[in-house]
């Protein structure tokens, strides 16, 4: 065993647990983690013509306005993900900042929403793996079987080990970033008609009005990109050196994506020939991509784009699974869920109960569409809840302990942070943004976070009881 093996099994031993999964992640893998679930190539397609028609070209700019609001998160996770290099990452840090019930709440919520997104980006990239393979990408059937066929995969990947994992993850890596900057940067010599200004032409407004909730509105794009880095840190017992490693990862992760995402998005508008039709087309960026490319490079491109699906949804299903093993381990949920995989040690009962969770909402068409509103807004009311906790934390004399800390500045952050982030929930959920009508997707994630409440209530005494021993370690 080497020295750093074993300094990371002291240091996991001192909040009381014991290094049953397997520390195999170094820092690229780490990385691609985050990386592959926030994922540019899926985010952009899957929302480019959205941010054109809402906003136009102009929504551009809500790339570094968004990926600076989130930055502010990063920094606060960094110094919980130092401190508290756990698997279950928001779970752990609530509960050992705030205390258990509050750590049992976030980490319903967070899970949920997980469980929900797995459901939307298979979901999601089935149309585009329909499409290569000619087949019908309007039949709901088709769709079905394509997302569950993906579930599959990604389903025996995490079982079989995350080392296994971490290579589709890895090319997936290699895949967008390659990829979408050679696609991107091709697209830079192609006949530009509307040249670098284009990314300055904003919709049109009403008389009178104003362009900032056109532009808010917009921004949605890239509210639903920039998030996932946070699963670098649902895997941190399996990383090696995590209280280096996995605050970089995420840091890296954004940053690296923002990039990405800024560089394709530009090309992207840049190689629009006729803004107009653009505009109004829901298919936009395939179709510039095939004038541009021509038949066999668009093939190509739409081969990367599956690959990043499959891939992101496999980081998703990752952190999902170590949420629950951590609830199952610390006795908040059946013990059943904290059982390893003896030859792969991997949390197999937990990453079959997501499967399950996940291949049956497709199934019932209105819960999907209500629950996949959910799973944005749930991600970001998470993060609030832990930069919430971080605050309160603080307050009462807390003291980051990890190698990577902000000093002075943690404060500052923390409030910065929590007012972009509230600002955005707000944004998610308002009658004029996109989604299901009126508020009803406030209403779903109340929903869900008022049922999250119950059960800290229901088992308030078993959960304080389950999470004593964690609250006298944060002490």
């Amino acid at each position: 065993m080497s020295d750093q093996a074993r300094q990371d099994r002291e240091h996991l031993a001192r909040f009381g647990y014991q290094q049953d999964l397997s520390r195999v992640l170094h820092f690229f893998s780490n990385f691609a983690v985050g990386f592959t679930y926030l994922s540019p190539v899926v985010g952009i397609y899957s929302l480019f013509a959205y941010g054109l028609s809402t906003g136009g070209p102009a929504f551009f700019w809500s790339i570094p306005l968004v990926v600076f609001g989130q930055l502010l998160v990063v920094l606060i996770m960094g110094e919980l993900a130092s401190s508290y290099p756990l698997t279950g990452a928001l779970y752990q840090w609530a509960r050992r900042t705030v205390g258990a019930r509050y750590g049992v709440f976030t980490g319903f919520v967070y899970g949920m929403a997980l469980i929900v997104t797995i459901v939307a980006v298979d979901y999601g990239g089935a149309p585009f793996v329909a499409s290569f393979f000619g087949m019908d990408a309007s039949s709901r059937v088709n769709l079905i079987g394509i997302s569950l066929g993906m579930l599959a995969v990604q389903t025996v990947l995490n079982i079989i080990g995350i080392r296994k994992l971490a290579v589709l993850l890895n090319l997936g890596v290699a895949a967008e970033i390659i990829g979408t900057l050679g696609i991107a940067f091709y697209l830079l010599f192609v006949p530009h008609p509307l040249g670098a200004g284009v990314v300055f032409q904003a919709a049109a407004v009403p008389e009178g009005g104003s362009y900032l909730p056109i532009f808010m509105s917009a921004a949605l794009f890239s509210a639903w990109i920039f998030y996932g880095f946070e699963s670098c840190a649902d895997v941190s017992e399996e990383v090696v050196n995590p209280t280096y490693n996995v605050p970089r990862a995420m840091l890296y992760a954004l940053l690296v994506g923002g990039i990405t995402t800024i560089i394709a998005t530009f090309a992207f508008l840049w190689s629009i020939p006729d803004l107009a039709a653009a505009t109004a087309d829901p298919s936009a960026l395939d179709t510039v991509l095939l004038t541009a490319l021509g038949p066999t490079l668009h093939k190509g491109f739409l081969a990367l784009v599956i690959f990043a699906f499959l891939s992101c949804g496999g980081a998703v299903q990752v952190a999902a699974a170590r949420v629950t093993y951590a609830f199952a381990r610390d006795g908040q949920a059946p013990k059943i869920f904290a059982a390893l995989n003896q030859r792969f040690h991997t949390p197999v009962n937990a990453t079959l109960l997501t499967a399950v969770v996940t291949a049956v909402l497709p199934f019932f068409a209105q819960v999907y569409a209500i629950l996949t509103s959910f799973a944005v807004l749930g991600i970001y009311l998470s993060f609030q809840l832990i930069v919430a906790g971080y605050i309160v934390a603080r307050l009462r004399g807390w003291k980051p302990t990890g190698s990577f800390q902000l000093g002075a500045w943690g404060m500052p952050v923390a409030v910065g942070s929590l007012v972009y982030g509230v600002g955005m929930m707000i944004n998610l959920a308002r009658p004029s943004g996109p989604g299901l009508a009126g508020w009803t997707v406030a209403l779903v994630t109340g929903g869900i976070a008022l049922a999250g409440l119950l059960v800290t209530v229901i088992y308030g005494d078993r959960i304080d009881r389950m999470g004593s021993g964690e609250a006298a370690a944060a002490k």
